[in-house]
């Protein structure tokens, strides 16, 4: 790929490629927005977030912050900012020319009591093909030199994800209200890097699917928010300024736990809790009667209300496997739980 296939002509492909620096950089948004504070920027996680889900062009001042935060050289840092203010001069150009054809629109007077009459511009104001540009070596040798510093960033900032933006049905200028699944774009890849940053992970692929689903209504229900399945401006407000959601159990502590709750059958325990959850404590799944199951046992909203216990709760691994414990001694066994690779 030549480099000026590599740089970024929109500010959608600019705001891509500060969104995969970033990624790169392996911090999170609090991280950055601490970062950025101990040296004298002022970048709020939340804003941060907003920043780099949305396809417009950001501020000077987001971007430097952002740039120093991840570590970026002063030069390298002035480099991103004179290509940001290209950008926006060429985006002026535009605005500008779009102006300029717009007042060439002549409205000529009708006869007496007849509507004004729209009249073609003249001949000679009709330019064929693209408008001129006035030509800016200095300019473009810039960006060309940027792009080849740079170019290892670009790699899939082009991609689908930007072709892609913030829905299945087209792009679009900023993130929807409401994130929910089935959507796809970088608005998704945000909201996924959040919720792997406050311990809830997630594959980070831009997909809303049944795993982010099940992953935002864990972080509903451990904050204390209304459970329903979608990202709105609350629940990306909590997520960018919220401290880690919870501490997420490994495996081996997990299969430890049940061993010594369930001596009589460590193995049938931990079979059946990888069955229904695969051994994921903030596992919640929506059934198709749109009923919610919880934790490392699935324990349907009914049974955690029987059991006096809320949605926080019920995703707390100690509590799940304690809960199970009591169910397996008053029915003898697991047969309570219906899943097919347990018998």
């Amino acid at each position: 790929m030549d480099d000026a296939a590599r740089e970024p002509g929109t500010a959608i492909e600019y705001v891509a490629l500060l969104r995969d620096m970033r990624r790169r950089s392996g911090l999170t948004y609090r991280e950055i927005s601490r970062r950025a504070s101990s040296v004298g920027h002022w970048l709020p996680p939340s804003t941060l977030a907003t920043m780099l889900g949305r396809t417009t062009l950001p501020r000077e001042r987001t971007v430097v912050a952002l740039l120093v935060a991840c570590g970026a050289t002063t030069e390298d840092t002035q480099r991103f900012v004179a290509v940001r203010r290209d950008i926006e001069a060429r985006l002026s150009e535009r605005e500008h020319d779009e102006t300029q054809v717009a007042q060439h629109s002549v409205v000529t007077p009708s006869t007496e009591g007849d509507p004004p009459v729209a009249v073609d511009p003249p001949p000679t104001s009709v330019v064929e093909g693209p408008t001129p540009q006035v030509p800016r070596p200095a300019r473009r040798r810039l960006r060309l030199t940027v792009f080849a510093l740079l170019g290892a960033l670009t790699v899939g900032a082009s991609g689908v994800l930007v072709s892609q933006l913030g829905r299945p049905d087209g792009p679009t200028d900023a993130c929807p209200p409401i994130l929910r699944q089935g959507m796809y774009g970088p608005c998704v890849l945000n909201l996924q890097e959040q919720l792997v940053a406050s311990g809830l992970p997630v594959a980070a692929d831009g997909w809303f699917g049944p795993d982010t689903t099940s992953r935002v209504m864990a972080f509903q229900a451990l904050g204390g928010l209304p459970v329903s399945g979608t990202a709105d401006g609350q629940v990306l407000d909590e997520l960018a300024g919220a401290p880690v959601a919870t501490v997420v159990w490994p495996e081996d502590r997990i299969r430890k736990h049940m061993r010594e709750l369930f001596p009589e059958d460590p193995a049938g325990a931990i079979e059946l809790a990888r069955c229904l959850s695969g051994l994921d404590p903030h596992r919640v799944e929506v059934r198709a009667d749109g009923s919610r199951r919880w934790g490392l046992f699935q324990f349907s909203d009914m049974e955690v209300s029987r059991f006096g216990a809320d949605r926080r709760t019920a995703l707390d691994p100690r509590w799940s496997i304690r809960a199970a414990r009591n169910v397996w001694l008053r029915n003898g066994g697991f047969g309570q739980w219906q899943c097919d690779s347990v018998r």
